[in-house]
């Protein structure tokens, strides 16, 4: 379906987690500190965990066969009481009962654990590749094991050697902060909590905007391209523009609450210029978009736009190379259920656009939106799950829309783009119409170890033909490579597909 015009989007911010120091301005090469302490509500109502997710960064792998749990379990370690622990429940791997945490590349990672049995076990570390690095020591009763990472950007997996052992928390220190790297392992998956980021390290800026100081749009009126507003937990503010260069961190569970907007230009955040990056902070309740990015090079991080009246991310009107590692739309719906997406690359947006590790769930209309989009898009470790119905709203319901007609009305020849997206170790699950969606673009789309599941629609849905009303012209319509990719409970039109390598369930 075709959907009406917005304008254009995105957030630009910065996340330099350092520790609390007097200077205004945030050091590249400061202390940062990410943990996850499974006794925060994003983790433990999990219960049983069956496929591989992401909860607040940290990837949780398991499998229907190979589960993990977590659950109640008391225990005090230096002084500090845990309630709560991810019990592994047997010998892992990269793929099952591991836990995937994210690394800087010069890391101490620290583990709450003990052994689930009566003998000391050794959690492994090991690299993205399987390589295994190093172990911590799982003893009898619960301790504090460390272990020294160096090595790249990226990822690297904490699973059992043999039998179970019981994990409480997880935290890394990092030496020097970075983007994210693009991590190939799949399986990343998804959460509703509205959590940015696992937990808030100290985080200095050029100006800090909190509840009864200054306002953010004072904030970002004095900042500079180079410097950072520092949202400190949750705040209220109108519509804003983020200037070009001009960075957005956030600690504290930082939130920006848009409810004082109306109208379609009530975006929550407008960024239209270049080089920004936006990290650890939620985005919700505007009127329109959470945050519409028309700008370029512009990186988002743990990111979190949820509860909008649009699409919680929008990149359009040339918007081209932003980035966006670990972010997270879910429940955002419109009053006809037919814009809000949960990212939304569409109406004209650029080339290179690139989302790792983030998820769309429970949005009124599509998961990931590319209809006239005029770039490709790569997507890496992305879940698109449960989107068409919102709190009584229904949409379209795709989980991933890639590409559609771009029929232009005012005198110039509608077209088609011939767009090559890629989508690598990405999960469509439960959405109300198919899970990955040719919708009507000419180009030929590769979806590599790419999971299906239980879609209402159509699992993949990649028809030889379509139907291209009122264009009145011939179209040759997109085909697509399914490589290494797994359907599960439900049906296919693949006629326009290619299938490649071990696909299973087709």
């Amino acid at each position: 379906m075709i959907k009406k015009a917005r304008r254009v989007f995105t957030a630009v911010v910065a996340l330099l987690l350092v520790c609390f120091t007097a200077a205004p301005v945030l050091s590249a090469n400061a202390a940062t500190q990410n943990s996850w302490n499974f006794k925060n509500s994003s983790f433990k109502n999990l219960g049983t965990i069956k496929s591989s997710t992401t909860v607040d960064g940290l990837g949780l792998m398991a499998t229907s066969s190979k589960t993990m749990n977590v659950k109640a379990e008391s225990v005090t370690v230096d002084g500090t009481a845990y309630t709560y622990c991810l019990a592994l429940s047997g010998t892992g791997s990269t793929s099952y009962r591991s836990v995937k945490v994210p690394v800087s590349g010069s890391d101490t990672i620290k583990v709450v654990l003990r052994s689930s049995g009566s003998s000391t076990r050794n959690l492994i570390v090991a690299d993205s590749n399987g390589k295994k690095l190093g172990t911590i020591a799982a003893n009898k009763t619960a301790s504090l094991g460390t272990y020294s990472y160096s090595g790249s950007e990226g990822y690297v997996y904490l699973y059992s050697e043999n039998s179970g052992i019981n994990i409480y928390k997880v935290q890394v220190d990092s030496k020097s902060s970075s983007s994210s790297s693009g991590s190939s392992s799949s399986g990343s998956g998804s959460s509703s909590s509205g959590s940015s980021s696992g937990s808030s390290s100290s985080v200095s800026g050029d100006y800090v905007v909190k509840s009864g100081g200054m306002s953010l749009s004072d904030a970002l009126k004095k900042a500079k391209s180079g410097q950072t507003v520092v949202i400190d937990g949750t705040v209220k503010s109108g519509a804003v523009s983020l200037p070009a260069g001009v960075n957005l961190a956030g600690k504290n569970n930082a939130t920006i609450d848009f409810s004082q907007t109306s109208g379609s230009s009530g975006r929550g955040i407008t960024i239209s210029g270049n080089g920004s990056t936006l990290s650890n902070i939620t985005v919700k309740n505007a009127s329109d978009n959470g945050i519409f990015i028309s700008g370029s090079n512009n990186t988002l991080k743990y990111v979190t736009c949820c509860y909008n009246e649009d699409a919680g991310f929008q990149v359009s009107n040339g918007g081209a190379n932003n980035k966006f590692y670990n972010c997270k739309s879910h429940h955002n719906a419109d009053a006809t259920g037919e814009n809000a997406d949960g990212f939304a690359v569409k109406l004209h947006s650029g080339e290179g656009n690139y989302f790792e590790n983030c998820v769309a769930e429970y949005n009124s209309d599509d998961g990931w939106d590319c209809y006239a989009a005029h770039g490709a898009v790569t997507l890496v470790n992305c879940q698109a799950n449960y989107n068409g119905y919102c709190n009584g709203i229904y949409g379209d319901g795709n989980g991933f829309k890639m590409g559609g007609v771009d029929n232009k009305t005012s005198g110039v020849k509608a077209h088609l783009d011939p767009l090559n997206h890629q989508l690598i170790g990405c999960t469509a699950k439960g959405n109300y119409a198919n899970g990955f969606d040719r919708n009507n673009q000419s180009g030929v789309v590769t979806m590599k170890n790419c999971t299906s599941d239980s879609n209402k629609g159509k699992n993949y849905n990649w028809p030889l033909t379509g139907k291209p009303s009122a264009l009145g012209y011939k179209v040759t319509f997109g085909k697509a490579i399914i490589q290494d990719c797994t359907n599960i409970n439900g049906k296919n039109d693949i006629s326009g597909a290619t299938l490649k390598g071990n696909c299973k369930g087709f």
